[in-house]
């Protein structure tokens, strides 16, 4: 009963220090987990800022309608990192985006914040109720009206939500042990009269913890507990003491765990610069590219019709921009992809990041003298042998 009567009184009549004790521990309880999920989706937003889509007709690189709002303004009220932050918390919080245009002749994209999903089998999906802000359309969007991004089939979000409702109570039995291994205790010995009741030793309780408050605070520089005579003040907390080493050790147990579930280098997220260039590899492979590819697949999906992509016209992600190369060590590699053709001084100044020159040449591939066909080089090899032996003969012939 004494514990019913507990819960009953906190939550019919609670006083103001239970209300802000048990809010502050649900506090406690979801920053960490908070902070790792917060921590990977900001890597994952800031690499996705990088990514530049760049847009093509009849096989033709371009910058028209379709590549202004995929990379400098998708609409009115955000420019392309606000818009694709939201759009990455969006995916991985709610396992799903949904980006739709409110007219059919404004080019204009916006983030719903809510919708409903009528799934079917065979047929296109429709979405309805979807809310911007809030404003909520009064119709149904087609599928083939819509950019529709699901992350996957199971809520990755939802999972470490489960894996911490059981650990995040290791973490909290830990924090509980370090403050109680700290705390001092003391015995206070005297001639106490109180009446033989709960409540007379409740008023004597708060009473001597207002006095010996002040006494005990870390902040105070300085401090004087007047110690009546007849009471005898006695220390009784614990020699050993505790760091919050376990603690630590929890904590970056969920950040790893948190990290896996991302596919983001556990590094990364903890600041480690030791095999920084190799995580950064790593995290390209197994977290951007994927997405990226989500993206661009659903772009092309969308906004290209299957004879309009057949002929040319698509959108194509670089994320050349994501990984910082110093210039110098880059010379070897655009000095090589300069002598095949790979790419014209205006491709290697934009991986450079300067600006292009205003010249036809600039724009033309190169190839030098060293390299020609397998087929020709063969064939020049046969003549010169053919050339040999001649002289050869001629030279016997003299003699």
């Amino acid at each position: 009963m004494g514990v019913l009567n507990k819960i009953s009184r906190f939550f019919l009549n609670p006083t103001a220090e239970e209300i802000t004790s048990y809010f502050a521990s649900l506090e406690n309880d979801m920053v960490y987990r908070r902070l790792a999920i917060e921590t990977c989706i900001d890597l994952i937003a800031n690499a996705m800022l990088k990514v530049e889509y760049k847009t093509y007709e009849q096989n033709k690189r371009v910058k028209n309608d379709i590549y202004y709002r995929l990379n400098v303004s998708p609409n009115g009220k955000q420019n392309s990192s606000e818009f694709y932050k939201d759009l990455i918390h969006h995916l991985y919080y709610d396992n799903e985006v949904l980006i739709v245009s409110p007219g059919s002749s404004d080019s204009e994209l916006f983030i719903a914040d809510d919708f409903s999903t009528n799934e079917m089998a065979l047929k296109p999906n429709t979405f309805d109720h979807v809310t911007i802000d809030d404003f909520q359309f009064n119709r149904s969007f087609k599928e083939s009206d819509v950019i529709y991004l699901k992350l996957s089939d199971v809520n990755i979000r939802s999972i470490i939500d489960s894996f911490y409702a059981s650990y995040g109570k290791l973490l909290s039995s830990a924090i509980n042990i370090y403050k109680r291994n700290n705390a001092r205790r003391f015995v206070l010995q005297g001639d106490l009269l109180h009446r033989q009741d709960r409540s007379g030793q409740d008023e004597i309780n708060k009473m001597m913890t207002a006095q010996f408050k002040p006494f005990f605070e870390a902040d105070n520089a300085g401090s004087v507990f007047q110690l009546q005579e007849g009471f005898d003040l006695k220390d009784v907390s614990g020699t050993s003491k505790s760091d919050s080493r376990d603690i630590k050790n929890l904590l970056d147990d969920v950040i790893d765990t948190t990290a896996s579930a991302f596919h983001v280098p556990k590094g990364l997220m903890k600041g480690d610069m030791a095999g920084l260039s190799d995580q950064i590899d790593s995290f390209l492979i197994f977290t951007i590219h994927p997405l990226v590819s989500l993206i661009t697949d659903e772009l092309n999906s969308k906004l290209f019709s299957m004879a309009e992509y057949n002929s040319g016209d698509y959108i194509r992600a670089d994320t050349a921009n994501i990984k910082v190369t110093d210039i110098t060590s880059m010379a070897n590699a655009l000095d090589k992809l300069l002598s095949i053709g790979a790419i014209s001084v205006n491709d290697a100044s934009e991986k450079v990041g300067t600006d292009p020159i205003d010249e036809e040449w600039a724009n033309k591939r190169y190839i030098t003298k060293n390299y020609s066909e397998a087929e020709q080089l063969i064939n020049s090899l046969k003549g010169g042998e053919k050339e040999n032996d001649s002289k050869e003969q001629t030279k016997q012939i003299r003699i």
